[in-house]
This record gives C-alpha cells, structure tokens and sequence, in this order.
C-alpha cells in the first residue's frame, strides 16, 4: 500500500471535520480517462452477439470503475497538493461552495465556513502531517484512513497550546459531483486528542 505524506492543517473541531475536497473538474483534475477509440470500437464489435442486458450491465460496471478511479486520482491530487498548505485558491478548485460536512452527529455547510475552520486550526497544529493510510474509491464516493501528528501550539477546542505532540486516527467519506467534493462524513479521534493534550484524563489501565 502506497502512502501519502505530506504536512497539512488540521480541519477539525469538536463538531466539525473539514478535511476534504476535490478537483475542479474530473478532466481537469484526472486528465483523460476514457479508453481510447480504437478499444471502444472492438468493444462494440465483440458485443454484437450478445444479449442487450449483459452488454448493459458490462457498460453500467465499466462506466462504474472508471468514475471511482477518476475520483480517487482527484482525491490523490486534493491529499498533495491542498492538504500542504490550506490554500484558499486551491480550495476553490477543489471544494464545492455547497460543500456540506458531518461530523460526530452536528452538519455544517459551505466552503466559506469549510476555510474559518482551516484558518483557525493552522494556528493550532501549524506543523500537523497527515499520512494517507489506506484509499478505497466506489462510485461516487471515496474513503480515507489518515493518521495525523503535530504539535499543540495554539487554542484547539477550547484549549490553550501545550506544546504537546498529538497522533490520532481519522476516517473521512468524500461524495463528489462534477469533480469537486460536495459532502464529507468524517470521524477524527478527538478523545484521544483532548487526552494527549491534557485536558481530559486518561482512564487508568484494567
């Protein structure tokens, strides 16, 4: 499994997650994904003798595979090149303006609100790296395993920078329509957060 590494701002709260978003356009982003003429033509030639619902459902399965793949290169090009910086430029090449996020039961939309929680969040973690652990792509959808680490350097839900390095685990599922991502359902560890900085106790071993 290839992973991804790169330093990133933390885009998380206690009720929100806005980690994601994706290219400005599958074509823009991806580059061609289409099979080439000559393929499509001996397709169509080999397709002749059989039935109309097998043929159908093999376009239906081709069609399938080549959106996940282009949304998954999409996601590859969002993990390198906004995660890095937080770039409100390349935000709006990835993140839908509708973007709408879940996280922990609470729903906040809009890339607007999307870059209020990246900027803040900067101040507290300004060395966080996110690495992508594993990459799953279906449809429309695209599902990450990241591990972050940083250093507590500034206010984070609610509290003040303890300097105190962080490593948790987060899971996040990316819809995506016209190449950018329009909603995200994500699950970061904030316990295990709140509890390497200090401000929660950690439960004394069994």
């Amino acid at each position: 499994m290839r992973r991804y590494k790169k330093r990133a701002v933390v885009v998380t709260a206690l009720g929100a997650l806005g980690l994601a978003a994706f290219g400005a356009g599958a074509a823009d982003a991806v580059g061609t994904v289409h099979g080439n003429t000559g393929t499509n033509k001996s397709t169509s030639t080999e397709t002749g003798s059989r039935s109309p619902s097998r043929v159908s459902a093999e376009s239906a399965s081709w069609s399938h595979g080549t959106t996940a793949q282009a949304n998954k290169r999409i996601m590859q090009r969002f993990t390198s090149e906004f995660l890095p910086t937080g770039d409100p430029a390349l935000a709006r090449k990835f993140i839908s303006p509708g973007i709408v996020m879940h996280f922990a039961g609470t729903t906040q939309q809009g890339r607007d609100t999307y870059l209020g929680v990246v900027a803040a969040n900067m101040k507290a973690f300004p060395d966080l790296e996110w690495t992508v652990e594993d990459m799953r792509a279906e449809g429309d959808t695209v599902a990450v395993r990241y591990v972050m680490t940083g250093t507590h350097q500034g206010p984070f839900a609610g509290v003040e920078a303890t300097g105190k390095a962080i490593r948790a685990e987060s899971m996040a599922f990316y819809r995506l329509a016209g190449g950018k991502i329009v909603e995200e359902r994500a699950q970061l560890d904030m316990l295990g957060i709140l509890q390497q900085m200090g401000a929660v106790p950690v439960a004394p071993a069994a």
